[in-house]
């Protein structure tokens, strides 16, 4: 079980780290489990061109939780550099994601899109693993044989929600870790 005590130091987010990665996999096995479910009846991205990791359509926003589990895989891969860093950081410049989204100060007013950062082109070319996808990668899925360019895709929004519904805890860690690490 994880730690949703309020934790104000760095022995506190150390904690907070280990218990998100003790956590990671049994948080997206349900949206893996879906994915495998579609890839078996024949609803693959494998034909795709991956215009949903593009600005043609992507705007996906991520937790602190889902960064860490991302950052985390990335170390844990050896693919935490200097050159990956200097990448993401390029990558929020240029579609102005270091900037505050356009609102009103009670709701924004629309949502940026995107070329994601670890998209590589083509077909299935996310360089993450299913381990550690932000949850909506996980969830957004071909819905019938045969797509190529994204003509029949979507974001399995129920169960998204059963999973957020299922883990009390997460929006108390995501609130700690983004306090912690001054994200606000």
């Amino acid at each position: 079980m994880m730690s949703t005590d309020q934790p104000t130091d760095a022995t506190s987010l150390a904690r907070l780290v280990a218990d998100a990665a003790a956590s990671r996999a049994s948080r997206r096995e349900p949206l893996r489990v879906a994915m495998r479910a579609c890839q078996a009846a024949g609803q693959s991205c494998a034909g795709c061109s991956g215009v949903c990791c593009t600005t043609i359509a992507n705007s996906m926003q991520i937790t602190p939780l889902e960064a860490l589990d991302l950052y985390q895989w990335l170390v844990a891969n050896k693919r935490w550099n200097e050159a990956i860093v200097q990448h993401l950081r390029d990558n929020a410049m240029r579609y102005g994601l270091d900037r505050p989204p356009l609102g009103d100060g009670r709701r924004v007013f629309s949502r940026r899109h995107y070329t994601c950062p670890f998209y590589v082109g083509g077909a299935q070319g996310c360089s993450v693993s299913r381990q550690a996808k932000p949850y909506g990668c996980l969830a957004f899925n071909a819905r019938s044989p045969g797509v190529s360019e994204g003509e029949n895709c979507g974001s399995d929004q129920k169960l998204l929600h059963q999973r957020e519904s299922c883990d009390a805890e997460e929006p108390a860690l995501n609130a700690n870790l983004g306090r912690l690490l001054q994200l606000d």
